[in-house]
């Protein structure tokens, strides 16, 4: 069975809350999948959500059917990390701005691999030095990059992972 790699951009806002949820449960003792998901609907979680404010009313059958939609188009063992697509944040969208600027090789994009490299070789204390990147927020940009890798792959274009201004991760 094929699974499109922009399947998280086919995925309902509202639907990608859903699977944040079921991956943030700290109860979760396996990778979480389709299947999970559509345990964790029949189990209430769109009510509770909605109670919490956090779903509108009107959206949970529709979340339910594209949940389901998808199980049916794609099998019930899909990771629920493709539902969603994680951006960089703040100061590691920073990194990859000037990484993305200083490269002189327009034939070939900057992957995360490239980012990681760049960091490695000094890009980051480059920009703490320059004052470009607070020096309290250089520890974090490991650990987003990381999350960023796990989500999407070394491979992953780097310029698509790049959250603008007014996005949230």
């Amino acid at each position: 069975m094929h699974m499109p790699t922009d399947l998280a951009e086919r995925v309902s806002p509202a639907l990608a809350q859903v699977a944040r949820r079921v991956l943030e449960d700290p109860g979760r003792d396996a990778d979480a999948t389709l299947a999970m998901a559509q345990q964790a609907v029949s189990g209430g979680l769109l009510e509770r959500m909605v109670r919490a404010g956090d779903l509108d009313a009107h959206e949970s059958d529709a979340v339910a059917a594209e949940l389901d939609d998808l199980v049916a188009a794609f099998g019930a063992d899909i990771a629920l990390v493709h539902l969603l697509r994680y951006r960089a944040r703040e100061p590691l969208s920073t990194v990859i701005q000037h990484l993305l600027a200083r490269d002189d090789d327009p034939e070939t994009p900057v992957t995360l691999r490239d980012v990681r490299a760049a960091i490695d070789g000094g890009l980051l204390a480059e920009l703490v030095g320059e004052g470009v990147i607070d020096p309290d927020d250089d520890d974090a940009v490991a650990g987003q990059l990381d999350d960023l890798v796990r989500a999407h792959g070394e491979e992953a274009l780097a310029e698509e992972l790049t959250a603008a201004e007014d996005e949230t991760p």
